[in-house]
């Protein structure tokens, strides 16, 4: 406990110098000699760390005006230590993945307190002067996508078997560490390929979209899941989704859904998450791994 609360202050320090504020605790009077426990947020890495860390600066505001506390908004510098450190209980309340956010309720009894509204699928994108028109046509090229870890790696992978192709045999993978990267090698001719989730494809510039088409596209799964880690010392579950249903309501929360492609956002969905427990058994071997 004592090793997680050193933590908690230097995060909470790294993530106000991160975002360019001063983080401090909401109090006064009486209550300002209390000791307060920081909210720590964690957010996937799927964008820049500015990106990420600024773009969340109005949820982080809210949340501290609602609940009082200081707030610490950080994320990691992949998608492994990231889930490293939500599986260890480092985050409060998590914007995570669908696939490693499933493994976070079922091995650590994370509950998911909202769902974007936007699903996520996943693009296989060529370039547009490519003479690759068919799936088969990968056979013996190079594919790009990012970590083994994401839903958007693994989908790829069943994509490739579906049509008969076996990745890191009949098709050479090279991951990157953003989804961006991918696309950046596909334009500038390292691959052939590059898979692509649709939630990052409206921030590509238009540049780059212009040199790309879609060769195919995955099923839709549930997309980002905000969840929250029970903890005594936090608000509740009910109590963090309350608060992140009147963010959305706001004209800073709509502005912020809009930013991040989430849509909106909606309940939890029982039978759209059990879905998602196919990516768990992967999730858990690449964890495992050394």
């Amino acid at each position: 406990m004592a090793a997680r609360q050193f933590r908690r202050h230097l995060l909470l320090g790294a993530a106000g110098l991160l975002a360019g504020v001063v983080v401090v605790p909401h109090a006064s009077g009486a209550d300002a000699g209390a000791k307060v426990t920081a909210i720590e947020v964690g957010i996937l890495p799927y964008l820049p760390t500015a990106t990420l860390i600024g773009g969340h600066e109005a949820l982080r505001h809210h949340l501290e005006d609602t609940f009082k506390r200081p707030v610490a908004v950080s994320t990691a510098p992949d998608f492994r230590s990231f889930q490293r450190r939500v599986l260890d209980g480092e985050f409060d309340f998590t914007i995570i993945g669908p696939g490693p956010g499933r493994q976070a309720q079922l091995d650590r009894d994370h509950q998911v307190v909202a769902m974007s509204k936007q699903l996520v699928r996943v693009f296989i994108l060529v370039r547009k002067d490519s003479r690759i028109n068919a799936m088969t046509e990968l056979r013996g090229q190079t594919l790009a996508t990012i970590d083994p870890l994401t839903v958007t790696a693994q989908m790829t992978a069943a994509m490739l078997r579906d049509h008969g192709l076996t990745p890191g045999i009949d098709v050479s993978i090279r991951y990157d560490k953003v989804p961006f990267n991918t696309v950046q090698s596909l334009v500038l001719g390292e691959v052939a390929a590059a898979s692509f989730p649709n939630v990052s494809y409206a921030k590509l510039p238009a540049e780059i979209r212009d040199k790309v088409r879609v060769l195919r596209q995955s099923e839709d799964i549930p997309g980002m899941l905000f969840m929250v880690r029970p903890a005594a010392d936090m608000p509740t579950p009910e109590e963090f989704q309350a608060t992140l249903f009147r963010f959305a309501e706001t004209d800073a929360g709509r502005t912020y859904l809009q930013a991040f492609g989430h849509e909106g956002l909606i309940k939890p969905d029982p039978a759209a998450l059990r879905a998602l427990d196919r990516f768990v058994p992967e999730t858990r071997r690449l964890l495992a791994a050394p």
